[in-house]
């Protein structure tokens, strides 16, 4: 399973605000992420939150229902 810390969603785009579009800004990634179930890894540069694919498509689906 791969896991992507906040910088990678921030670069790849992946977190969805409510009108579809990526966030741009690593801070409010940083505080969506730390609302969900997150696991933290060793990175070379340090502990990094990390989640998942489903768990940032499961968020992303959440704006589209309303």
């Amino acid at each position: 399973m791969r896991y992507y810390t906040i910088g990678e969603i921030t670069r790849l785009g992946l977190l969805k605000n409510h009108k579809g579009k990526p966030y741009s800004d690593k801070a409010t990634v940083g505080r969506i992420v730390s609302r969900m179930d997150f696991v933290e890894m060793e990175t070379p540069w340090g502990k990094a939150k990390t989640v998942t694919k489903t768990q940032i498509d499961q968020h992303n689906k959440k704006w589209k229902s309303t």
